[in-house]
């Protein structure tokens, strides 16, 4: 039997060092996966728990699936404003739309593709269970189904997640404010609107031909959507990669502005 080399030992090392890393980098954790994250929803209740507070969410404000991807994608029966996409998408009537005499490309009247998928969950009118298809697993439909609502009562998390809630603090409820978007998306950066052409605004950075920027920031058919620069399945919420949880790159120093505007 031949005996290894020195520096065949040391490539095998390298390799098996290599193949630790890539497996511990697909542990489930806070950094760069959905489990265990805030869209994680199976793991509220722990969550929660640890971090001071108590399991008051599964089965009393929504129904836990048991499931992770459940919440937002099926391989069967999807919608597609995003990939096999599950959930019940929002009405698109009643939105507020960004408005501004220095925008040189058209902005729609509602919001379309990948935002409206985001906006399924964080605009408040539907509830944050409400699929197209549940799992066959033993789930319980307790008749509650809340929403990602500012209002401080009935089935909305604003009745606990909100300062002025009528259970607010209760258990340690934080407060939630910043997540729910509304229909009022006039004060937000404009989503569902075509990316400018040179033409149209040379103080624009041109994109890549895939539509993605090499730190990440992407195009969906040629439109800026919020999932351009957040990624809802890389939370980094830890902060370990230097970039605020659920963006797709940091915004220290303008970076993440300056990947599409020139200043």
């Amino acid at each position: 039997m031949k005996h290894l080399t020195f520096i065949e030992n040391l490539i095998f090392y390298i390799l098996l060092l290599l193949v630790l890393f890539l497996i511990l980098r697909a542990i489930p954790g806070e950094s760069g996966t959905i489990f265990r994250s805030k869209h994680d929803l199976t793991y509220l209740n722990e969550r929660a728990i640890a971090k001071g507070g108590v399991g008051a969410m599964e089965g009393i404000s929504y129904i836990d699936y048991g499931e992770v991807c459940v919440y937002c994608h099926t391989p069967h029966g999807a919608i597609s404003v995003a990939p096999l996409w599950n959930r019940v998408l929002p009405s698109t009537s009643g939105y507020s739309m960004y408005k501004s005499s220095t925008v040189d490309t058209n902005i729609p009247s509602s919001p379309d593709g990948v935002s409206l998928a985001c906006l399924s969950c964080h605009d408040g009118t539907v509830a944050v269970d409400s699929v197209l298809n549940p799992p066959n697993t033993g789930w319980i439909d307790t008749g509650v189904h809340y929403r990602m609502s500012p209002e401080t009562s009935g089935q909305s998390c604003g009745k606990c997640h909100t300062p002025q809630g009528e259970l607010a603090g209760l258990y340690g409820a934080h407060d939630a404010t910043v997540k729910y978007i509304t229909k009022n998306l006039a004060d937000d950066h404009p989503v569902s609107m075509n990316y400018p052409t040179v033409l149209q605004d040379p103080k624009f950075n041109t994109p890549p031909g895939t539509g993605v920027f090499v730190n990440g920031i992407r195009l969906f058919d040629g439109k800026v959507q919020c999932a351009s620069c957040h990624d809802p399945h890389n939370p980094d919420e830890q902060n370990l990669e230097g970039r605020a949880p659920f963006l797709r790159t940091s915004k220290n120093y303008s970076n993440l502005c300056m990947t599409c505007h020139i200043k």
